[in-house]
């Protein structure tokens, strides 16, 4: 049995609770946060301790992991500080705000011999996994590109304040969905980028983060991918793989279809999600944490998506 505590409890945190509630091999320890109204409503509801300050927990809990739903320019100081105490951890993407960060988890969790892991939850959704099984098949050919279009209004006032803060955050729309694009092509496709190029501005508000971005990554093999991102309206979400002998098309992550070469239009591919999603993932990390084959992410596969976002940036 892993008994886990969870430190921040926003919106994803909810998620979490679902898929320990879940897992026989899992139960929940106790929650932290510093809005002490929500922290004691869910305390209550969960029959667990609650604590505003993490750096107590380890005294006062017995725990074996941690999940941490932090703003993103914590995630370091938070998973080194659980790292030294001996917890393993798993930690939402994105994996910190840079790759120095980065590596500064990646040392702690090698010192202490504990596991790192990081919440890319989009590879667990099943129309990305159905493109792998189609990619790694070889049925439509070889993949030659790649193009992603998300356009979303980023700015909305329900957003939390630090995700357009550019300390805390460490970017905007790229840090934030550009990490989602980059998790998928790299487990899709198992290639890295050996350049990234992007433009990004934000055109409608004084924030210190961008409100849109392009950027393209060019790979070995003739791979090369495109990713449009507009954080000023809510209109399109899909992505197109394309083949040698055919494409895929992603509409946002709930379903696919697929067209092969010749055929006027496309056929829908069994690939509805079932939104069981975070149970997965966390069932993942548990496999890892008893040293078993496991498809989570762990801390250097994120490193690499830090550092092909962090090119994205210095453009």
């Amino acid at each position: 049995m892993i008994k886990i505590a969870i430190v921040g409890t926003g919106i994803i945190a909810g998620l979490h609770l679902d898929a320990i509630s879940k897992l026989e091999n899992c139960t929940l320890a106790a929650l932290c946060d510093l809005n002490e109204t929500k922290l004691n409503e869910l305390c209550e509801k969960y029959g667990v301790p609650g604590f505003t300050d993490y750096k107590k927990l380890p005294d006062a809990v017995d725990f074996d992991a941690v999940i941490l739903n932090l703003p993103h320019g914590l995630h370091k100081e938070a998973s080194v500080f659980f790292l030294d105490k001996g917890k393993h951890v798993l930690v939402e993407k994105p994996m910190a705000n840079t790759v120095e960060e980065c590596d500064a988890m990646l040392e702690a969790a090698e010192r202490n011999g504990k596991k790192l892991a990081i919440g890319h939850i989009q590879r667990f959704f099943r129309p990305n996994r159905v493109v792998k099984e189609i990619v790694d098949s070889g049925e439509l050919g070889k993949l030659c590109m790649y193009s992603e279009q998300r356009s979303i209004n980023y700015f909305l006032d329900n957003r939390p304040a630090w995700f357009t803060n550019k300390k805390m955050a460490g970017g905007g729309i790229v840090m934030n969905y550009g990490a989602h694009a980059f998790d998928k092509l790299f487990y899709i496709t198992g290639k890295r980028p050996t350049e990234v190029y992007a433009n990004t501005a934000n055109l409608i508000n004084d924030r210190d983060v961008e409100g849109h971005a392009q950027i393209f990554a060019k790979f070995d093999g003739g791979l090369s991918a495109v990713v449009t991102f507009s954080g000023y309206s809510d209109v399109v979400y899909e992505s197109y793989y394309y083949f040698t002998g055919g494409a895929i098309k992603v509409n946002g992550v709930d379903s696919a279809f697929i067209r092969r070469e010749g055929e006027k239009e496309w056929t829908a591919i069994d690939a509805k999600r079932d939104y069981g999603e975070f149970t997965v993932q966390l069932n993942e990390f548990v496999k890892m944490i008893n040293g078993e084959p496991s498809e989570v992410a762990d801390g250097h596969f994120s490193r690499d998506i830090i550092e092909a976002i962090e090119k994205a940036y210095n453009q």
